[in-house]
């Protein structure tokens, strides 16, 4: 489960990527591309949620040691 949330995690990063590559073409000359701003912050909040979603619903058993 740990690795599922840290894959979630890591796949909201990319997405706020997928976001900001979208917005930052306009520095370059071109225009704001608004499928990747659109698609990465939905995809960004979707894949966050659910990776602090589940954290969130199985957190005791991060926590829980067997001393």
């Amino acid at each position: 489960m740990r690795l599922f949330i840290t894959t979630l995690s890591l796949l909201c990063v990319i997405s706020f990527g997928y976001a900001l590559a979208g917005y930052g073409s306009s520095l370059f000359g071109g225009g704001i591309n608004v499928d990747y701003v659109v698609g990465g912050l939905i995809a960004g909040f979707i894949f966050g949620g659910l990776a602090m979603g589940l954290w969130y619903w199985k957190r005791k058993d991060f926590f829980d040691s067997d001393e």
